[in-house]
């Protein structure tokens, strides 16, 4: 697939033509009508997948089918947002590769997903997956139901972690949306415990992890502090808990829900970190931020 056909900075939507195209359809238009970049509509037509490897190639009838998916998805995007500025694109490639493809033009990458939870979580799905952990700009993963549209976009922030990346982009949505923000830095000791440390090392680890709470919860006021001025209404909270328990949590009241995912190649881009795709299989809307790799 050629970028040449993804309109610079334009918004993409991916659409496969089932009911979970719906929300993803609406938040990108809204998204694109804001950006004032127009709507890109994606279908990645899986003939390939079945046929390609046989010198199979589709009709023009089933060509002019595929395309029917696309142009209900304009209408989709239409009833959001009318008069926007929509193009499509058929493609007959596989969809992780297109989508992936298409975010080096694009803005911003979105996609629809179905049901949450946990065994809906474990199939969420290749593409979505795959997409987000290889993009090369932020992706969003709307699921069919769930989310509250007019709560706090909740920022996942760990300073190690691309945390000014992910509030940059938390900051964006939360003012477009004329909604707060919530700053939330989850920490936990419960992965460093076994049952062979004796009271001197709990001790040690205890004392080291409130350090590591004080100076990160410094690292991050001063980041939210940086983005002061933008009319956002900011919450700073640090929660006991695994991140991915606590943003799934905070996830059901939220609008939208940041995380950050680093920019890596070779092996380590083969998936998303573990919080991120933790939060992506359970929370109903979220936001991967691509965010760069500051250490080996």
């Amino acid at each position: 697939m050629s970028t040449q056909n993804v309109p610079p900075g334009a918004v993409v939507v991916g659409v496969d033509g089932t009911g979970k195209d719906r929300r993803a359809l609406a938040w990108g238009a809204v998204e694109a009508a804001r950006r004032r970049t127009g709507l890109h509509v994606l279908y990645a037509y899986p003939w390939t997948v079945f046929a390609s490897e046989y010198g199979i190639a589709p009709s023009a009838e089933i060509l002019r089918d595929a395309s029917s998916v696309t142009d209900a998805a304009v209408d989709e995007a239409l009833e959001s947002v009318p008069g926007l500025d929509v193009t499509t694109q058929v493609v007959v490639a596989d969809a992780a590769v297109s989508l992936v493809t298409a975010s080096e033009q694009a803005s911003v990458v979105v996609l629809g997903a179905r049901g949450r939870g946990a065994v809906a979580g474990a199939l969420l799905g290749s593409v979505s997956q795959s997409v987000a952990a290889h993009a090369h700009g932020p992706v969003v993963v709307i699921r069919e139901h769930g989310g509250a549209p007019d709560g706090p976009v909740v920022a996942g922030v760990e300073p190690a972690q691309g945390a000014a990346a992910v509030l940059e982009f938390a900051f964006d949505q939360a003012r477009a949306h004329g909604v707060g923000l919530r700053a939330v830095h989850a920490h936990s000791l419960a992965s460093l415990r076994t049952d062979f440390f004796g009271a001197r090392t709990e001790e040690f680890l205890a004392l080291a992890a409130e350090q590591v709470v004080v100076t990160e919860r410094s690292a991050i006021d001063a980041l939210v502090a940086a983005e002061a001025g933008r009319g956002v209404a900011v919450e700073v909270v640090d929660v006991e808990g695994h991140p991915v328990d606590v943003l799934a949590e905070e996830a059901v009241a939220a609008s939208l829900v940041v995380v950050g995912s680093r920019s890596r190649s070779g092996l380590a881009a083969l998936r998303l970190g573990s919080v991120s795709r933790g939060v992506l299989c359970r929370a109903p809307v979220v936001a991967v931020v691509r965010v760069p790799v500051t250490g080996g």
